[in-house]
């Protein structure tokens, strides 16, 4: 489904970048330089999504939003900040206002892309679901009398509710049903026992319905509080599904999925058979996809390594025997079917795919390398497409001269609110075409700007200003090699 995505950034290079990324996925973007711009475009238009950033003249990312949330007619569109800010206070301050969602500039594509068409989806599917899935919520949590038997639609219709708030899990619950089904029929359950583990898969992760959605979307390592409230889930679960008497085994696998074979595990420490045998099996299954799918803080592991985990937690983490029938499903994937289906970016030169480089484009990249530019980071940023990449490079050109113009009027007027605009917004861009030590410095002045220190961006200002114009120069020297 292609979507409408405003995305307001005052740098010309994000909105460029974020545009060629976003319509490539067939996306219609519309590019909006300002708060108070964006604020007037929606009197007239209501995108799917909106793209914020937090720096920007005038009304910052923050005072934008506050206006976004006092209005009924734009309140719901969701909104994702984009910020270069390395800090956790601009991501709490940003929550605590509605943020849906929080990217890190530069871009990564991927995570773009799939940021973006999460939280749409996961919008749409609120609303179109949120008087079935609260009513079944709270028939299923205030114990209310349940008459009707719970059909697989309804089951996978929920599954996918809950997939749909972990923004980095796609059909998690589905492929965990699919593994565990495949494990108990190779161990030897009957088809009717197999259907029933499948439904045990599905609504094994359901409590996390009642984890706040910052916790489980949070894109870095949780601290203690935030894992005991994941945690949580597994009770959660249990007392959602405890009360459906056509089913009693969905809540076994709910709350001891968990659990460890050694009896490390949570939320009760139960050990080798005291642990109910399906949620053994569920347990199996969902580390396994917890491995070979994308993870905010992993990409998919390496089979062998995934084979390694197995044999090295047999008989602590997990119950031998379904490890082993595990190990024999994996071995027998020799084509990596048991995956998350990802859409992963085609290496591309010029757009077209598979086109291998000719020799001009790896001096052109070897030049840039030699002028101090990362081009495996610009690179990556840019779906790997050296056209990307150099349209990234050309648009860096062409502004350089008004970003120098800006930092120096504000620094002689000893403006360090805009200075720490501009300088963040060079960070950003920088990084965005792998020039780091640039963004680092950029970075340190920022810091310095927003301290109030006059003194350090006194010192290291013209240091910044120079070494700008110097990676300049070693991109028009490297687009020399292209014959421009």
């Amino acid at each position: 489904m292609k979507y409408h995505i405003a995305v307001v950034d005052d740098d010309p290079l994000n909105l460029k970048a974020a545009d060629r990324i976003l319509s490539f996925q067939g996306n219609r973007i519309s590019c909006i330089s300002s708060g108070e711009e964006l604020l007037k475009f929606l009197e007239s238009d209501t995108p799917d999504a909106i793209l914020l950033d937090v720096h920007m003249e005038g009304i910052d990312g923050f005072e934008t939003l506050s206006r976004l949330q006092m209005s009924k007619k734009n309140r719901d569109i969701p909104v994702i900040f984009l910020t270069a800010d390395t800090d956790g206070d601009t991501e709490t301050r940003a929550l605590a206002l509605g943020a849906a969602d929080f990217v890190a500039k530069p871009f990564i594509p991927s995570v773009l892309v799939m940021r973006v068409s999460k939280n749409i989806e996961y919008m749409r599917l609120q609303k179109d679901l949120k008087n079935e899935v609260s009513k079944m919520t709270e028939e299923i949590v205030r114990q209310h009398e349940r008459n009707e038997k719970l059909s697989l639609q309804i089951v996978k219709t929920l599954a996918g509710t809950i997939d749909a708030k972990d923004i980095y899990t796609s059909g998690h619950s589905g492929r965990v049903a699919e593994y565990s089904k495949e494990i108990a029929r190779r161990a030897g359950y009957s088809e009717r026992a197999q259907e029933e583990i499948y439904m045990i898969g599905l609504l094994h992760d359901v409590g996390k319905i009642g984890v706040p959605d910052e916790i489980i979307n949070k894109p870095t390592f949780l601290e203690a509080d935030e894992y005991e409230q994941i945690k949580r889930h597994a009770t959660m679960g249990f007392d959602i599904l405890k009360n459906i008497s056509e089913m009693p085994k969905l809540a076994v696998g709910a709350r001891w999925h968990h659990e460890r074979y050694d009896g490390s595990g949570y939320p009760d420490g139960l050990k080798g058979e005291d642990i109910p045998e399906e949620a053994r099996i569920i347990a199996v299954a969902d580390a396994y996809d917890a491995m070979s799918s994308h993870r905010s803080y992993h990409d998919v592991f390496a089979q062998q390594y995934i084979i390694e985990e197995f044999e090295r937690c047999k008989g602590e983490q997990f119950d031998p025997r379904f490890a082993d029938i595990m190990l024999e499903m994996i071995a027998e994937d020799t084509e990596f079917k048991m995956r998350e289906t990802t859409n992963d970016a085609v290496i591309t030169v010029h757009g077209e795919k598979d086109v291998k480089p000719d020799e001009n484009t790896f001096r052109f990249l070897a030049m840039l390398d030699v002028g101090q530019l990362n081009t495996a980071l610009g690179m990556k940023y840019c779906m790997n497409d050296v056209a990307f990449y150099k349209e990234m490079l050309d648009e860096f050109v062409t502004e350089y001269e008004e970003r120098i113009e800006k930092l120096n009027t504000a620094f002689a007027n000893g403006d360090m609110q805009k200075y720490k605009v501009y300088v963040h917004s060079l960070k950003s861009a920088s990084r965005m075409i792998g020039a780091e030590k640039l963004s680092e410095a950029a970075e340190k002045l920022e810091e310095a700007a927003a301290a109030a220190d006059t003194g350090f961006v006194g010192v290291h200002h013209d240091e910044l200003i120079t070494y700008l114009k110097s990676t300049v120069s070693g991109i028009l020297m490297a687009g020399g090699i292209m014959g421009e």
